[in-house]
């Protein structure tokens, strides 16, 4: 598991119209040993996708945006001590928040296999078919009770069965535990 400090950096506008954030290649990190800042990301870029640099809200006037990383701790000291203006240190709550709500509020909870779940849909209704026009055929009644338990599965978005899945991504407390990572009090 991986320590990550949640940092959120506001990202202005150039005057060609492109994102103007922190240029991270100044931090000292990338002067030590060969590293590069890259290798202090953990994750990367989570926007904020309420309120973009063409939105304006109470939060983020028009022309500026938030972004969300997940870095090391030296990268997190490091882009605060150079941009104060601009990048700071989140709290749990905060990034919890932030991922939630402003980042993945645009994600569903779930996907949908809809050729998965559609061919096991028709499976069911010939088998369904099949079993009542031929009651005593035990390898009907026997697949119909199999495919029923395996619709059951394919529609549990908890279940590993391909149908129904949960987005590990879409909420905080999911993302961690699928990312691997713990967040630095």
């Amino acid at each position: 598991m991986v320590e990550a400090v949640p940092i959120k950096v506001l990202i202005g506008l150039r005057p060609n119209g492109e994102a103007d954030h922190p240029d991270w290649a100044q931090l000292p990190l990338q002067a030590t040993g060969g590293e590069r800042h890259e290798d202090h990301q953990i994750v990367k870029w989570k926007y904020d996708k309420t309120s973009g640099h063409d939105e304006a809200t109470l939060e983020s006037p028009r022309g500026q945006q938030f972004g969300m990383m997940l870095v090391t701790q030296l990268f997190a000291d490091q882009a605060v001590a150079m941009f104060p203006a601009l990048v700071s240190v989140m709290t749990a709550a905060e990034a919890e928040d932030f991922w939630d709500n402003k980042a993945h509020a645009h994600l569903a909870d779930e996907a949908r296999n809809s050729a998965e779940i559609s061919a096991l849909h028709a499976e069911f209704i010939l088998i369904r078919d099949l079993a009542t026009e031929f009651p005593g055929n035990a390898k009907l009644q026997n697949r119909l009770s199999a495919l029923k338990t395996l619709l059951q599965k394919a529609l549990d978005p908890d279940d590993a069965t391909p149908g129904v899945v949960k987005n590990k991504l879409r909420r905080w407390a999911d993302a961690k535990l699928s990312l691997d990572v713990t967040i630095k009090p």
